[in-house]
Parts: C-alpha cells; structure tokens; sequence
C-alpha cells in the first residue's frame, strides 16, 4: 500500500513555509542576528530528525533487531530530509558566521588588535574558517551518502529480495555509525557549542546526540499513530507502538541525566568560565530554559512510566507533542543566548520561522514517504516483526 500525499496534506505544508518565509523576512527586516540564530535553531533542529531516520535504520541492521521492520518507510522517509537541510546548513554558515560566531572576527586573532581575544585566538587551529566549512561539507556529504545508500539498498531488497541487499545494508551501516559517532558530536562542537566561544563541555556532544534520538523518535511515533488512523500500517500493532513508546520514555531519561550532569558538574565546582554558561541562561532565559526542562523531564516521566500510557494513543500523541516542542526549544536555548544574548525575543518570527521548517520538513518527509509502498517486502526479519507479540 502506498501513501497518498494528499492536495489538503500538500496545502497545509505550503501555508506553514509560506509563514516561514513572512517569518524569516520580518526577521532580516527588524534584526539580522535574530533572523540567522532563528534558522540555524530550526534548521539544526528537523536536521537532526533526518540523522534519526538514518542512525533508526543504521542500529536496526547493527542489532539484527526485527520489531522495527514493518515501519522501516517512516525513518527512511525522515532520513530524505538530509538533502534540503544539508545544504541549508552549508548556506547558513556562509553567510549568516558574522552574525552567529564570535570568533570569526578576525581582529580577535590580531594580537595587534584593541580586540584580541588570546583564549579565542588559540583556539584559531580548529576555529578557523576554511576549516570550518571543509569540516561541515564533510559532515553533510558523509550523511547525505548514508541517505542515498540506505534507502536505494532497501528498495532494491524489496524488488529482488535474497540476502544480498541486506548484507550491503549491513555493512553501510557500519561504516555511516562509524562515521555519525564522530560527526555527531564535532558537529555540535562546531556549530551550536562554538556559538558560546569561550565555553566548552565534554558531554555537549552526546547531550545533543541524545535530544536528537528523542525528537526523532517522538516524531516515529506520531506519525505511526497518524498513519494508523488513515488505515495505512496495519500491520503495525500495539506490542510494536509499546516497543518504540518505551524508547521515548527511556532516551528521555537518558537526557535527563546528562542535562543534569553536565549542569551539576559545572555548577557545583563553580569555576567562572565554566559556570557562566548556565548563569546566563538561568538569568535572562530562567523560564524558558527551567521550563524546557520540565517539559522534556517531568512529563514523560510521570505519563509513561506506565505500562498501558505507552500503548494509549492519546496519552502518546499528547506527551509526544509537547515533548517535541520541549526539545526544539532545548536547541532555541543552545543558540540565541551566544548570538542575540539578553535581547532576544518569543515572537511571529521564532514561532513563524518553526513552523516554515516544519512545513518544509512535513513536505519532503510525506513526498518521500509516497515514493514507495510502505509495505516492506523481502526482508529477513519481516515475519519476526509481523507476528510481534508480548
């Protein structure tokens, strides 16, 4: 069975990029800064939904694991948004670094300068900006092969069936974990944690890496529930929406607990160029940033600690959504305090600018989704996942 990608489905995603691109102008318009911490937060933020559609099918062969088979399209599909948001990212680098990194001012590394920054300056080796641009077309290009390969190997299993496919796949997704572990995390190096320059963590990397694995799995299940409630993935019942319910109450715990230990270890040992990170934020984004924390903790902890909460579609849809939104303004937070500081804002062009992204990323996603039968055929684990059952 095929997905149909809908004129109303097609409507909907055109209003939301046409509030984005409102959004986005309005924000060039009032302040440039603004503007380009608003699109690296969202673009960061459903590119990492891709990454999850890839790292989702990379650990599925990895582990030989069969529960996910049978909605093996919904990560694929995810994983396609990595060609708009690559690009986008490489865009956003180029021309918007002024306005999001310190340290690319160059009078910082001029130690004849009244502005030179030694801390900054010898850092220069790795923050530099040829570097810098080398390392993301490297990142991008790496993920955007993983994309294309992953999903031309599943389709031709598909078409062909036998374990040559699956092999291929295999071995694919050894070399892109390989690869995803790494840039994962100097990814997030380079562009989220060099924003606050002076500041580092060695937990940052898996603290991203973690979030990303929520939202993206939040995402897997929503669409699950909604796809169900078309009629589409029938073969997908509740011991298979309990497995990935429990991924989403597990990883965000998993957050939790790096959250709290990055901000324990730096707050208790009180070291000024360490603790200034979290002081800022709790001083000029308490509520937002404390709030977030509620959100992504509290919530799925207390709603889906439960047995039943995690195969009830409505406690599920409900936690999912705010939990999703919980974690973009996680990465809201990661951005705005290093690029407009205390003067930053909550208004059209942050919720305008989301829901562009969001209705950019919905319009690859379900365009993706359509290309192919969301029925997988041919796999060696497909009668495993069929016949799931606790």
């Amino acid at each position: 069975m095929n997905y149909v990608f809908t004129s109303r489905s097609k409507q909907i995603t055109y209003l939301l990029m046409g509030i984005g691109v409102i959004a986005i102008v309005m924000g060039f318009t009032d302040d440039a800064h603004r503007a380009w911490a608003n699109l690296l937060a969202s673009n960061f933020f459903f590119m990492a939904l891709s990454l999850f559609g890839l790292f989702f099918i990379a650990m599925q062969y990895l582990s030989q694991a069969g529960y996910g088979v049978v909605m093996k399209r919904i990560p694929e599909a995810m994983s396609q948004y990595i060609y708009v948001a690559g690009p986008l990212m490489l865009l956003i680098l180029v021309f918007g670094h002024h306005d999001l990194y310190h340290w690319t001012h160059h009078d910082l590394h001029d130690p004849a300068s009244e502005h030179y920054d030694e801390i900054i300056a010898n850092k220069g080796a790795y923050l530099n900006l040829p570097f810098f641009y080398i390392r993301a077309v490297i990142y991008i290009s790496g993920w955007i092969w993983a994309a294309r390969t992953l999903r031309k190997l599943s389709l031709q299993q598909d078409l062909n069936g036998g374990l040559l496919f699956h092999k291929k796949s295999i071995t694919a997704s050894v070399a892109f974990i390989v690869f995803f572990a790494i840039t994962i995390c100097t990814s997030s190096w380079d562009w989220l944690m060099s924003i606050d320059v002076h500041w580092f963590s060695t937990l940052y990397g898996w603290y991203v890496f973690v979030g990303l694995w929520v939202s993206g799995t939040v995402f897997l299940v929503m669409t699950l529930l909604y796809l169900k409630s078309k009629g589409y993935m029938q073969k997908v019942n509740n011991s298979h929406m309990h497995d990935v319910g429990k991924w989403m109450f597990a990883i965000s715990m998993v957050w939790s607990y790096l959250w709290l230990s990055q901000f324990l270890l730096i707050w208790y040992a009180n070291i000024p160029e360490e603790v200034a990170y979290f002081q800022f934020r709790i001083e000029h984004y308490k509520v937002i940033y404390f709030g977030m924390l509620m959100v992504n903790f509290f919530l799925p902890f207390f709603i889906l600690m439960s047995s039943d909460s995690k195969k009830n579609p409505k406690f599920l849809i409900f936690v999912g959504i705010l939990i999703f939104l919980g974690h973009w303004t996680d990465v809201f937070v990661m951005v705005m305090p290093g690029t407009v500081g205390e003067h930053w804002h909550f208004g059209f062009v942050e919720i305008g600018t989301f829901l562009g992204f969001l209705g950019l990323f919905l319009f690859v996603f379900q365009r993706s989704l359509a290309k192919a039968s969301l029925e997988i055929e041919n796999h060696p684990y497909l009668d495993e996942s069929v016949h799931l059952h606790y």
